[in-house]
């Protein structure tokens, strides 16, 4: 029995929505992994202005002191002879009060930069002996990293990025995905070189024949 015009309209509808669907599904995929290139570069800016401000604040404790003293100290006294009017007149010594102590700053370390979302994956999954999940690799970088703000989808992209880099496995179990560190590619062994020709033997000389 044909199927009605009802149940084929459905089905049209069905397929050109799981059609539909996919399409939304890659266009997330694709705009997260510009959102995390992005968080990614706006990361290495952050501490590069950090190290900058250090570094800074590690160059300019002499201007600073300078300033402080010429706002707390007072007015040079002038040589004597070189005051207008009697050149034998006496100068009173005028007080002056001893610099503040300045302590020595202590040296200040630039910090480390973070390792990229990459190469924390990477080394994440080469530590692993069995597959792990997205969720699990994300948990596992938020533990390793307490003060850095990590999502899943954004775990998750970065692992599918490796797989097509063929850095990454991944396998399905049923509806959920793992993913493992692939194996290194063995280097190929060197050609072995070839032996050099022995050289051939001279002639003998046929008798008779003058030496």
């Amino acid at each position: 029995m044909s199927e009605s015009p009802g149940t084929e309209l459905a089905s049209e509808y069905s397929a050109r929505i799981a059609q539909d669907l996919e399409v939304n599904a890659q266009e997330q995929d694709r705009l997260a992994t510009e959102i995390a290139a992005l968080e990614e570069q706006l990361r290495a800016v952050r501490e590069n202005r950090v190290v900058l401000e250090r570094l800074q604040q590690a160059l300019t404790p002499q201007a600073t002191a300078t300033a402080t003293a010429s706002a707390t100290g007072s007015a040079p006294v002038p040589a004597p002879g070189t005051a207008d009017g009697d050149a034998d007149a006496v100068v009173p010594h005028q007080r002056t009060e001893p610099a503040p102590n300045r302590r020595a700053l202590p040296k200040q370390v630039p910090a480390e930069p973070k390792p990229s979302l990459v190469e924390a994956v990477h080394a994440y999954l080469a530590q692993q002996r069995e597959p792990r999940s997205a969720t699990d690799v994300a948990e596992a970088i938020r533990a390793g990293q307490p003060g850095r703000t990590i999502k899943t989808t954004v775990i998750r992209t970065t692992l599918e990025n490796l797989v097509a880099r063929n850095r990454v496995r991944r396998t399905k179990q049923g509806r959920a995905v793992f993913y493992t560190l692939s194996a290194p590619e063995a280097p190929e062994a060197p050609e072995a070189p070839e032996a050099p020709e022995a050289p051939e033997a001279p002639e003998a000389p046929e008798a008779g024949t003058e030496a």
